[in-house]
């Protein structure tokens, strides 16, 4: 297709996808902005570890918090404009970026967390989706292999037709696992990200009165409507995500002989 063809394609994509599938795709956009106004409050503790009390450990918490916002809105927006295997693309890094933030906040491992500052390569699978010994990571594990199938060049990558009519059932999809994920991210923004010291700052120099718990609440709120479009499979990705994770002893072993030594 021409590119004039193909940005008509688009065009009609985004409002066939806001008529087809409104009541999500609002859902999903409240999702976003109360996150944002959430972790709004805390942009000004970036990088003053003095007032947060964040660690090594948690510099891929505060990166995955920072990153995911516009990549979460990148897929969103590719998504319903019918461009669905390249938003499915950039929901892998998402995914990835989840999973290492919460499992860098366990503190189980210094080498893990130093290679990831240093920018080495970290082989996901083997460095931690094998690690969590509980909750059972079966649809985690399930939907990590779906973004894996299509970020490489495979005969699931990318797509070949751009009519709705004909990719619906994707568009519909993708926006399912943007749900899952934004619940995922909110579980690590609240547990994982923001600390004892950020919240009592918030609550005491913000110039409004409780708006700390406000916008909590209002981003609890919102995740809690978009959950109920999803699957009983859907759902589960969230629990396994949000649930107190168990890691191999192996590690844990490791990790107090480091401490003791």
């Amino acid at each position: 297709m021409r590119f004039d063809e193909l940005e008509k394609e688009r065009q009609r994509n985004r409002c066939l996808a806001q008529e087809k599938f409104s009541e999500i795709i609002s859902a999903i956009q409240k999702c976003i902005d109360t996150q944002h106004k959430y972790v709004e409050l805390f942009y000004g503790f970036l990088g003053k570890r003095h007032l947060t009390q964040h660690r090594d450990a948690e510099t891929p918490i505060v990166s995955a918090v920072v990153k995911n916002e516009i990549a979460l809105y990148s897929s969103f927006i590719l998504t319903i404009d019918g461009l669905y295997g390249s938003g499915l693309a950039q929901l892998r890094s998402v995914y990835e970026a989840l999973m290492i933030a919460k499992f860098a906040s366990l503190g189980q491992s210094n080498n893990f967390i130093s290679k990831w500052i240093a920018g080495e390569t970290i082989y996901f699978s083997n460095a931690i989706l094998k690690k969590i010994v509980a909750p059972e990571m079966k649809e985690m594990r399930v939907l990590w292999k779906t973004l894996c199938q299509v970020s490489h060049a495979t005969i699931y990558s990318y797509q070949v037709v751009t009519r709705f009519e004909e990719i619906e059932n994707k568009v519909s999809g993708n926006l399912g696992i943007l749900v899952m994920l934004l619940a995922c991210n909110l579980h690590l923004i609240n547990k994982h990200y923001v600390t004892n010291s950020m919240v009592y700052l918030a609550k005491t120099y913000h110039s409004h009165e409780g708006e700390f718990q406000r916008r909590r609440d209002a981003a609890k709120n919102a995740v809690q409507v978009a959950t109920t479009f999803l699957s009983v499979q859907g759902r589960q990705v969230v629990r396994e995500y949000s649930r107190v994770w168990q890691l191999a002893s192996s590690i844990t072993s490791s990790h107090n002989r480091a401490a003791d030594s």
